[in-house]
């Protein structure tokens, strides 16, 4: 195969696969050539998650359990829901309610942790949406707290 016929197939490079084998441990393990001696750790993992993902990632789920019984046990004392597609599967089914809420969540923390490296309008990494989302969950939690104690 000539020079022009390896040049025209598609660059490896340019391909991009949010979820692959080698997300969690790291592809980058032995040498690349035999002068070098090893990869240090943060060349190790590179193509690895970052180890703080794991925890942000439990925690919101965590969370989002907690807001499905907060919010159950608001209503039982008087409340109401302000989402408007919760508040429809509240009326529909409580363990709909529930499902969806963590269906939801679940799928959207997939796609972020999928894409976590990713810049969105060469701004803002995709990860650090996911530790908003934190921030604003535990802000949540807070808030039906403070109407709890009330």
């Amino acid at each position: 195969m000539s020079d022009t016929e390896q040049r025209r197939k598609r660059d490896r490079r340019g391909q991009f696969r949010p979820f692959n084998i080698y997300a969690i441990s790291g592809r980058r393990q032995g040498q690349r050539r035999a002068k070098e001696t090893s990869f240090s750790d943060s060349e190790r993992r590179e193509d690895a998650y970052p180890p703080g993902l794991l925890f942000v990632t439990l925690a919101i789920l965590l969370l989002c359990a907690l807001d499905a019984h907060n919010t159950l046990t608001i209503l039982n004392l008087g409340g109401t829901e302000v989402n408007p597609l919760m508040d429809f599967l509240i009326q529909t089914d409580l363990h709909l309610f529930v499902a969806g809420k963590f269906a939801l969540t679940g799928l959207g923390i997939l796609l972020f942790v999928g894409y976590h490296h990713v810049r969105l309008w060469k701004l803002l990494k995709v990860r650090y949406i996911l530790y908003a989302l934190l921030v604003v969950y535990l802000t949540l939690i807070g808030y039906q707290w403070v109407l709890l104690a009330g």
